[in-house]
């Protein structure tokens, strides 16, 4: 669930201007602007809220800035797979067999990363194909029941669950929460 929620709120702040601003306010440990309800309360206060800089003083301690897990997981599978620059990278100068070839290794090495961060593994042991039995009372979460009722079906999908969340822990400094990955320079 802290993944789905981290994901939302990733693209909530990537798209919404006031919201990244409110959300970096509780991040830093302040209070957020009052939410306004109609379009004139909202017109104001967007055009007169401004980001307020921690004051920093002997009584309080440093805030180290926050990082998104959203953004973690991305900057991980940039760095061990390569993967934003593969689905940035324009195709059209490339022929399907050159894809193909870089697509195989981003596959594999985004395998390699996602199974050392959350070790995913099937909901189910049986294979696709197979008659499965259903629980009485399935969860919503884990079965997706296509058809109608009955107390065994034919699987189409074992599912997946992550068995730990091990994401790396963000070091960086306040101004650098959302770079992804570095730019590289050769001298």
């Amino acid at each position: 669930m802290r993944l789905f929620f981290a994901t939302s709120t990733f693209f909530t702040i990537l798209f919404n201007k006031q919201k990244a601003s409110e959300i970096r306010q509780l991040l830093l440990g302040q209070t957020p602007p009052k939410l306004s309800h109609t379009p004139e309360e909202r017109d104001a206060s967007s055009s007169s809220s401004k980001l307020i800089e921690p004051k920093s003083g002997p009584a309080k301690a440093s805030v180290k800035a926050a990082r998104s897990d959203a953004l973690t997981l991305l900057s991980a599978l940039q760095r061990e797979a390569r993967l934003l620059d593969l689905v940035s990278e324009p195709l059209d100068q490339y022929s399907d067999a050159q894809i193909g070839a870089a697509a195989r290794d981003v596959i594999r090495d985004t395998k390699k990363c996602i199974d050392k961060l959350f070790s995913v593994r099937p909901l189910v042991d049986q294979t696709e194909g197979e008659k499965i039995e259903i629980p009485t009372d399935p969860s919503p979460v884990r079965w997706r029941i296509n058809g109608g009722s009955a107390n065994k079906g034919t699987l189409v999908h074992p599912g997946w669950a992550a068995s730990k969340v091990e994401l790396p822990t963000w070091t960086g400094g306040s101004d650098d929460h959302l770079v992804l990955a570095a730019t590289e320079v050769e001298v």
